[in-house]
């Protein structure tokens, strides 16, 4: 099963790439929000997703509300962020964070 990383961070681009490998995942990356929308709008989106909430061009939630907005397979989103506020979680959530 394909799944996409985006983060802008090479650090934790790679640490999600070789745990999700090893486990026998395809991994797709995207280094900013504006990519990572496009993979998951395309023909063959992969239908799990990690999205780091702050990253150019389109943040996670941003990414989600799209995402969610088209027809189609389900995508399972996931948005990564050091963000604790409980008004920020919810933020996430609201906008198609699973």
């Amino acid at each position: 099963m394909k799944v996409l990383v985006a983060d802008d961070d090479a650090v934790a681009r790679f640490v999600l790439e070789d745990v999700l490998s090893e486990w026998g995942y395809e991994v797709v990356l995207a280094t900013d929000g504006r990519k990572a929308c496009e993979i998951l709008l395309g023909d063959d989106p992969p239908p799990l997703a990690t999205l780091d909430w702050m990253m150019p061009g389109m943040e996670g939630p941003d990414i989600c509300r799209t995402v969610k907005q088209k027809k189609g397979k389900y995508t399972y989103l996931i948005v990564l962020t050091s963000k604790t506020e409980k008004g920020e979680i919810a933020q996430a959530l609201d906008a198609g964070a699973d």
